[in-house]
């Protein structure tokens, strides 16, 4: 089937228009009359056809003559064994012409044009909503059958994707469930939502990467569930005669309650999150997810495995891990031995050149805040940072000034770092200097053996005269009273050269430079090798 329209010659136009009065015929001979069912088989014939404006038209009236059959129960199984054979051999009939149908849709899916998807989206989503309505239940495998056509195929465009996220799962909460269900069973091979039933739901075939792609493009554009939201099956929290009340009640409350859709999303992300992430979508979900997913699991801590190891590998993402795995800790409890001997390894000269640098920064200062931290601590930090000042460019080194001043002001058992005075020669007077006056071991993983408290801060005098004067007058901040209040870390972190150069051009001179210009005499001065070369 194509949806799409083809304009070509007067000849095809009316040929189009022929065939589209006989689209419109033969779907009134089949909603008039039962005895012209065997008219579908025509209509596909032409919903499969090149003609797009009669294709078009076929589908829409396929739609609207398969709603009519479900209505009326013909494409129902007979629910007992005396039921006329004819009858269920036509019911039989009917329902491998609807399969086709909706295999013919779930085609549309991966056509070359937005526009055909989404049409076919909502076709198909209306006939699940006419079938769920016949059956009293939800389709759930139906739906399933539509997700998995849309996050697996590889021409899915970005409007079919908003489309099934903003039109349909963020609006109806039993869409929003199941496609929660549906993409743990597309991602996990042992996932069963339904456990004591005696179903299970394998994987066929390993999940693509469009797949992948496409599950992290609506997992964050859907929703959390929200009060009050419709059910796009109305049907499906009724009563259906074919089943107990009790377990038709069940299957309707599931939609609208609000801890089987917090189960559900949280078998969805774990499922998602096993899945082979590419480098960048697994940035993308560090970045959000202690904001979009922590916070709405039904259990936060079987996050723990998954932060923890983007936490150890190194690099750019383990910076981004820390907003989640932070989160776990203060708020759920989460215990993670050498949590801070990890955050210490993190230091190092490339942290000044990511473009994660400012996020780092603001959890760093709130991991240091807490006043329970031991000094040698606290103090390994500090000289860890300074040290790093010493060849950071100027944007990390103000920020590090900065942090070492706050580090010093909130831990005040640290101030032996700058006030410990050097050793003087008994009979010159001249300051002690050797090669291993510093205790402070620079190479040392741990913060509790590095020395750091045996140390002192001497990188700070040596930064007052950087090169550049706003670091150096920065740091002369250390040779004052400590009476000043601690920085906002927040202005010094969004520093770059442009930002530099910028603040430099535009400040005002409070008074004109003092200049003594000699104007130039001649193009070349006496005596120069070019001056006697031109000479003629």
């Amino acid at each position: 089937m194509s949806l799409k329209r083809k304009h070509g010659g007067a000849k095809n136009e009316e040929e189009s228009r022929t065939l589209v009065a006989r689209v419109h015929a033969l779907e009134q001979n089949v909603l008039s009359s039962h005895q012209h069912l065997n008219d579908i088989v025509e209509i596909q014939d032409i919903a499969a056809s090149d003609d797009g404006e009669a294709a078009f038209t076929a589908a829409t009236a396929l739609g609207r003559i398969y709603a009519a059959l479900w209505a009326k129960g013909l494409l129902q199984r007979a629910k007992t064994d005396t039921a006329d054979a004819a009858a269920q051999q036509v019911g039989d009939w009917l329902r491998d012409q609807y399969r086709k149908y909706t295999a013919q849709l779930r085609a549309q899916l991966a056509h070359s044009e937005a526009p055909v998807q989404v049409a076919a989206l909502r076709l198909l989503l209306q006939m699940l909503d006419k079938e769920g309505a016949a059956l009293g239940a939800f389709p759930s495998e139906g739906f399933q059958e539509v997700v998995a056509a849309v996050l697996g195929g590889a021409r899915s465009s970005e409007h079919l994707l908003r489309a099934l996220a903003e039109s349909y799962v963020n609006s109806y909460d039993d869409l929003r469930l199941h496609f929660y269900r549906s993409v743990a069973r597309l991602a996990s091979p042992d996932y069963d939502p339904f456990a004591g039933r005696g179903r299970r739901h394998v994987r066929g075939e390993p999940v693509s990467p469009a797949f992948v792609q496409n599950a992290h493009v609506v997992l964050g554009q859907v929703r959390v569930r929200e009060a009050g939201a419709a059910l796009w099956v109305a049907q499906a929290a009724s009563q259906n005669k074919s089943q107990g009340p009790s377990q038709s009640k069940s299957q309707g409350g599931a939609a609208l309650s609000a801890a089987a859709h917090t189960r559900a999303f949280s078998e969805a992300w774990l499922a998602f999150l096993r899945l082979p992430l590419t480098p960048d979508i697994f940035k993308q979900v560090l970045l959000t997810i202690h904001k979009r997913v922590i916070p709405h699991m039904g259990d936060a801590k079987q996050l723990m495995d998954f932060l923890s190891s983007a936490y150890e590998a190194g690099g750019a993402v383990s910076l981004l891990a820390l907003n989640g795995l932070f989160t776990l800790i203060s708020e759920h409890n989460l215990n993670y031995p050498q949590f801070y001997e990890k955050l210490y390894a993190l230091l190092d000269r490339n942290l000044f050149h990511v473009k994660y640098r400012a996020r780092f920064f603001r959890l760093l200062e709130v991991f240091l805040a807490s006043s329970h931290l031991p000094a040698y601590l606290i103090a390994a930090f500090a000289k860890r940072l300074a040290r790093l000042a010493l060849f950071a460019p100027p944007a990390g080194a103000v920020t590090a000034v900065a942090m070492v001043y706050n580090l010093l002001k909130q831990h005040p058992s640290c101030m032996v770092l700058i006030h410990r005075m050097p050793e003087y020669d008994a009979a010159t007077g001249e300051e002690i200097v050797s090669s291993d006056d510093d205790p402070y071991d620079a190479a040392e993983p741990s913060p509790a053996k590095s020395c750091a408290l045996q140390s002192s801060l001497w990188e700070l005098e040596t930064l007052q005269h950087h090169y550049y004067p706003n670091i150096a007058t920065l740091a002369r901040i250390f040779n004052e009273p400590f009476h000043k209040p601690q920085f906002q870390l927040e202005d010094f972190l969004d520093h770059t050269y442009a930002t530099f150069f910028d603040s430099d051009t535009l400040r005002k001179p409070k008074k004109a430079p003092a200049l003594a210009t000699q104007p130039p005499a001649g193009l070349t001065r006496a005596g120069d090798a070019l001056g006697d070369f031109m000479a003629f």
